[in-house]
């Protein structure tokens, strides 16, 4: 018998069959369809996963802290000479302190009681919405506005109702930020209530270089300015700044930029020495990736019950069938049918009935996912955190090798019915036929 009469032959008795076939078909499809979701669910994940660590600047940010005091630890804060010899280390780019301290910064009429962040841009790696990072060194007082943090500007004579969470959320001052000139005060405005031995701040003009997208992220809630400018301020307000608790000659956070994510631990390592606490968000990156091992496995399991459950019910198919087919496997034996075409034809039975149910489990997973890409809002599956916008996508290798395995799975469900309808005995076979 040719191989094209071996798949005649095939489609003819499963079309002898439909309600039998079609049941064993949808046990297929539901099983394909089942593993092709899980992989491409847990493949969409693990993508947006790897595109956050490589879009993400932070991971190669390391934060140095130490808040401690000359009475406590004899150190006093971090020191120029410190920071030099950070920024010498191997894989280091760049490193800065940070000066943070109060001011109120007016414009129009808007005002803001905030704080802002004496910075090398160096050390940065912002996304702007408009405008760009101011240049270091400069004598002006150039400010970067963080796009979260424009909603600390509000007119004291009609403030917004931060009762209401979701009418402050849309709250944005009209302000042309990169066209206004703004008057900066050094410390909080306490108005009446001011301390008469504490003197007021001194007060500066100041414009607006860039703002940030906003990312709701402590970057985008920040207020930057030069470090050399607020170094120069804070002598300017010298004993106003003690008053406040601002260090004068020393900084409490230096920030340090490594080259590559992987040079993040040897760095930290290496300040460490020096005596100093650090923080990277690369330490929660094994734990991250080991939850994601974890989600991948139990989407496959999910996946491989599915394709089990399918594979018992394709073999008990064959098997209902080669018991109903004795006095044809029968007759095809007397007629002189080779015992290896007889188990070619069964094995191709449950090819078939795997194929198309791959096939259709297939056409099913394309549909179901088309679905699940028109929502737009956050959401969750399995533990898993799928963001805004996030499309989950079937990759061609999910595809194919599902089908392949929906084959697979019909071949190898079909081995045991085709090897029992080899070993029938002609005479019997025909004698129990019906």
């Amino acid at each position: 018998m040719r191989t094209p009469d071996l798949f005649k032959l095939a489609f003819i008795n499963l079309s002898r069959r439909k309600s039998r076939t079609f049941l064993t078909v949808l046990g297929g499809i539901v099983g394909t369809a089942c593993i092709v979701l899980m992989l491409s669910i847990g493949y969409s994940n693990y993508k947006q996963f790897s595109d956050m660590l490589t879009d993400n600047a932070r991971l190669t940010q390391i934060q140095i802290n130490d808040y401690s005091s000359s009475s406590t630890s004899g150190r006093g804060g971090i020191t120029d000479s410190t920071v030099q010899s950070i920024a010498a280390m191997e894989h280091v780019t760049a490193a800065s302190p940070t000066i943070q301290f109060p001011v109120t910064i007016r414009t129009g009429i808007y005002e803001a009681n905030t704080q802002v962040i004496g910075i090398d841009p160096a050390v940065l790696s912002l996304e702007f919405e408009e405008g760009s990072m101011f240049q270091p060194g400069g004598s002006m007082t150039v400010l970067v506005i963080g796009g979260d943090a424009v909603q600390q500007f509000v007119d004291p004579q009609n403030p917004p109702n931060y009762a209401d969470y979701e009418e402050y959320s849309k709250y944005e001052p009209e302000i042309d930020w990169l066209g206004t000139e703004m008057e900066m005060q050094f410390g909080y405005d306490m108005g009446d209530m001011g301390d008469a031995e504490v003197p007021a701040g001194s007060m500066y003009r100041a414009t607006v270089s860039g703002l940030t997208e906003k990312t709701h992220s402590q970057d985008s809630s920040s207020i930057y300015m030069d470090l050399s400018i607020a170094k120069r301020m804070l002598m300017d307000n010298r004993e106003l700044a003690d008053y406040m608790g601002v260090p004068v000659n020393s900084y409490q956070q230096v920030i340090v930029r490594v080259d590559d994510m992987d040079n993040v631990q040897a760095v930290m390592d290496e300040i460490k020495k020096l005596g100093y606490e650090t923080y990277s968000e690369t330490e929660y990156i094994s734990q991250m990736q080991e939850e994601q091992s974890r989600q991948q496995g139990q989407l496959f399991a999910i996946g491989l019950i599915s394709l089990f459950v399918s594979a018992i019910g394709i073999a008990n198919t064959m098997y209902a069938s080669i018991l109903e087919r004795r006095r044809d496997i029968g007759i095809m034996k007397v007629v002189g049918m080779k015992i290896k075409k007889i188990r070619q034809l069964f094995l191709t039975e449950s090819a078939i009935i795997g194929l198309l149910g791959g096939l259709i489990g297939l056409a099913v997973s394309y549909i179901v996912v088309l679905a699940i890409n028109t929502g737009t809002e956050q959401t969750s599956f399995l533990g898993m955190y799928f963001s805004e916008g996030m499309k989950v996508e079937i990759p061609a290798w999910v595809a194919l090798g599902a089908i392949g395995i929906a084959v697979l799975v019909g071949i190898i469900s079909g081995i045991y019915p085709a090897r029992k309808a080899t070993k029938m005995s002609p005479l019997e076979a025909m004698r129990s036929g019906n």
